[in-house]
């Protein structure tokens, strides 16, 4: 693996994708741009951190491009240099922690998506036995052409995730029962289904594997650590990065939880990451109130 050439970066920006940086049939916001671009002038290195696997995030930009340096791919499973292309880094789980996830969540009636090993992790077979569940009819048919209903044997191969998708009226208990039932060799992720905004998604790792880890192996690439870093997110699968730098935000319209545990920035829609980015950047001496920042 070719060693980066670019000059060692004094800090680290790592922002959530969807519903931080981008909303669904929305532009990006300028300010955002402006302040990714001023960050990449800082020689600070500008990560994404997304659960979108290579595949969803390639087909969802287009011809776009975006003013970063790395994708942090499926919450952690995969590490790209943004500029040319190569995946640096990828986790999968075995044949054997596929196995088992998959019998186990089989005997609890779950209706689940197993996704490819990384980065074809866009092709998925799936196990649909609830009868009703509208978000992972939905997925199915976005998917059509890359996914088929699970068959013997399947369960057999490497993975990079197991999503469990779980309508409204259906979700109490079911991260704590997931967790308990698979055990210390996954790690377990709560989100919110991107295409309905509602359901539960229950994303199934091998242990390690994370939004924070990935950061985390790209800063200490470059000697750099967490107390170097800001973080900006909106939901769930965000919080471990959250907790890991020390500088850490979420945007308006995230669950309460986040809210009480972050500081909050404005949405999506408000140039959000780019409050963020400056308020880092003054706390940390990077930048003084008198200095013109591009927003």
């Amino acid at each position: 693996m070719a060693r980066d050439s670019r000059p060692a970066p004094v800090g680290i920006f790592a922002t959530d994708f969807d519903g931080t940086l981008h909303m669904p049939g929305r532009d990006f916001h300028r300010e955002d741009i402006l302040a990714l671009e001023c960050l990449g002038r800082m020689n600070i290195l500008r990560v994404i951190a997304t659960g979108r696997s290579p595949f969803s995030f390639d087909r969802m930009m287009g011809e776009r491009s975006l003013p970063v340096d790395y994708l942090v791919l499926s919450s952690g499973a995969g590490i790209q240099d943004y500029r040319t292309g190569e995946f640096l880094w990828t986790a999968s789980a075995n044949e054997a922690l596929t196995s088992n996830a998959v019998s186990r969540l089989r005997g609890s009636g779950y209706d689940f998506c197993v996704q490819g090993e990384f980065p074809r992790n866009h092709l998925f077979t799936y196990n649909y036995s609830s009868g009703t569940n509208p978000d992972l009819e939905r997925r199915i048919n976005l998917y059509a052409g890359f996914c088929r209903q699970i068959r013997k044997g399947d369960e057999n191969s490497a993975s990079t995730q197991i999503v469990i998708i779980v309508p409204p009226g259906r979700q109490d208990g079911v991260v704590s029962k997931v967790t308990e039932s698979l055990g210390e060799s996954y790690n377990i992720l709560r989100t919110t289904s991107p295409l309905d905004g509602e359901s539960l998604w229950v994303e199934v790792f091998p242990a390690g594997v994370s939004k924070s880890s990935g950061v985390e192996w790209l800063a200490a690439r470059f000697g750099l650590s967490g107390s170097d870093a800001a973080a900006v997110g909106n939901d769930y699968n965000d919080h471990d990065l959250l907790q890991w730098a020390r500088h850490a935000f979420v945007v308006e319209n995230s669950p309460e939880h986040l809210r009480t545990h972050f500081r909050e920035v404005h949405s999506v829609n408000e140039g959000g990451v780019a409050q963020a980015a400056r308020l880092w950047l003054i706390e940390t001496g990077q930048l003084s109130n008198d200095d013109c920042w591009p927003v």
